[in-house]
């Protein structure tokens, strides 16, 4: 196979950080080569590289030769990086929501009628949405993939974006390379076998791959080789035939990862939490007659396939679904037409989607620990002589966030750094950080390690156990990664077809969970 991309000596600082030291890699034609690395190992640096990305030449560009296809190149725009046959799908969709599928897919390279592209120009010319809705389902039968191309994207599943996102790219002619960021950390098992399976054919065609992932099952699955970056600077770089999936991410942290696991301990038989006869309207997770108990102190695993209502509980308890059915806490029926109640009874929850509902992008790590305490809770706050009036009290909550950054290991230059500028991993710690100022007494979290690297995983789950173990508050964690439930629950609930299918101890045979999960043998509807 010919050299598609040789890279020498590539290096790039940001002031007096240097992200990347003197990186070299080769992809060759047809290949599938994994990227990967630990937050803030350079990989995004090096993709924004390629990519052309503008904040790579704003702050000073970049040393080091590239050359494609045996030319050297200087990528300076995106522009330039199209050109030279590179396409890349990002973390963040660059789709546009109100367009229809064959719009996004179509964008720039729109198929218009001849006559007015000659009188007119290309700018002016009549789009011809026959024939680009024609192409779009072309491309899209290439990938396996039956949509209707007439609907909007904002419609579309979070995992179908993803799929017109690859659509889009491979659409373009003169694809040589395709870049793909952490594209399966937003898809369940199912959508990321998929997705693996499509980007195995891209290849065959002939197109080089470059697959960034914090997940090494899947990199060892796809990938054709491998190079694994460890604080900006190339650590290995293994072929196939080499992959060990221990070794790889002993050479990403730099250290053996020691896996979290609980110790069995007695769960306490009182009812903090029931449900009964409850369903929720979640679009994509419906649930529906759900019964259950959950118990004080304990930590209860949610898992199912997509779709079979795994999100269901937490959303529809936080009141941001419609219900039915009742929810008792602690004795009371709960009203769920207003979330702030709830969370001042002591329940809250951390979100899937950190960036978009977990998160306040665009402030500090102070103000995101403190905000939900300070909204809900009127923590932080300097009292007056009228109770309902008061200001931040900012020894107390500069204390509390100073202490949360070391007893969770934030990774940040200071607790007044903007969250936008974190790795995912310290992310979602700020968001576990706010949750447990709250003080809850039943926490749910959704999808908690989704999206981070292998040591961060651990540092989550550990930082879950922690709060249980420390404040007996009770979490149930909805997760696709059944491994990791059955390291750290004391329960875990298989659903499908959005009801409690089966509730197994984490012991059970994987057979077991296997056969829950596809919905083998007897539902149980009773409350347990």
């Amino acid at each position: 196979m010919k050299s598609v991309i040789k890279i020498n000596n590539l290096s790039k600082s940001f002031g007096n950080v240097e992200a990347l030291k003197n990186v070299d890699f080769e992809l060759r034609e047809g290949e599938i080569h994994g990227l990967i690395g630990a937050n803030g190992s350079g990989k995004s640096t090096f993709l924004n590289i390629l990519f052309g990305n503008p904040k790579i030449e704003e702050t000073g560009g970049y040393s080091g030769e590239i050359i494609v296809d045996g030319d050297k190149k200087k990528i300076s725009s995106p522009s330039a990086s199209i050109k030279s046959g590179i396409g890349m799908i990002h973390q963040e969709f660059a789709l546009i929501s109100n367009m229809n599928v064959a719009e996004n897919i179509k964008i720039n390279r729109e198929q218009a009628y001849g006559i007015t592209e000659k009188l007119f120009g290309r700018s002016f010319a009549y789009i011809n949405k026959k024939k680009n809705h024609e192409d779009a389902q072309e491309i899209l039968n290439t990938l396996g993939i039956k949509l209707n191309t007439n609907i909007k994207v904002c419609n579309l599943s979070t995992s179908m974006k993803q799929f017109i996102e690859i659509a889009r790219e491979i659409d373009k002619e003169n694809l040589k390379v395709l870049m793909l960021d952490e594209p399966t950390a937003v898809l369940n098992k199912e959508d990321s076998d998929t997705l693996i399976e499509i980007l195995k054919g891209i290849a065959k065609r002939g197109t080089a791959i470059i697959f960034v992932s914090h997940r090494l099952e899947e990199v060892v699955n796809l990938c054709d080789k491998a190079t694994i970056l460890r604080d900006g600077e190339v650590a290995a770089v293994y072929d196939k035939e080499e992959f060990n999936i221990e070794k790889i991410a002993e050479d990403m942290i730099g250290h053996k990862v020691v896996k979290v696991q609980r110790e069995k301990k007695e769960i306490s038989k009182e009812t903090i939490l029931s449900f009964e006869n409850f369903a929720v309207n979640m679009p994509g997770e419906e649930a529906s007659e759900v019964n259950l108990n959950i118990n004080k102190g304990e930590i209860l695993g949610i898992t199912s396939l997509a779709g079979h209502g795994k999100m269901a509980l937490g959303y529809g308890i936080m009141g941001m679904y419609d219900t039915e059915g009742t929810v008792n806490y602690k004795g009371e029926n709960l009203d769920l037409n207003d979330s702030g109640k709830i969370i001042d009874k002591g329940i809250y929850m951390l979100p899937d989607d950190r960036k978009n509902m977990g998160l306040l992008l665009n402030h500090s790590v102070r103000d995101n620990v403190i905000f939900a305490a300070l909204q809900n809770k009127n923590r932080f706050l300097k009292r007056f002589f009228i109770d309902s009036l008061g200001m931040l009290n900012k020894k107390e909550s500069h204390e509390h966030v100073e202490h949360a950054i070391e007893k969770f290991n934030i990774k940040c230059s200071s607790m007044y750094q903007s969250v936008r500028e974190l790795s995912g991993g310290n992310q979602q710690k700020v968001c576990i950080a706010r949750g447990v100022a709250l003080n809850p007494e039943v926490l749910f979290v959704a999808e908690p390690t989704r999206g981070v690297d292998i040591g961060a995983k651990e540092r989550i789950l550990d930082m879950l156990l922690n709060i249980n173990e420390e404040k007996n508050t009770t979490i149930v964690i909805a997760s696709s990664e059944l491994e990791e439930l059955k390291r750290v629950c004391d329960r875990i609930l298989v659903m499908y077809e959005g009801k409690v299918f089966k509730i197994l101890d984490p012991d059970s045979d994987d057979r077991d969970f296997a056969l829950a999960l596809s919905g083998e043998r007897g539902v149980m509807s009773e409350a347990v």
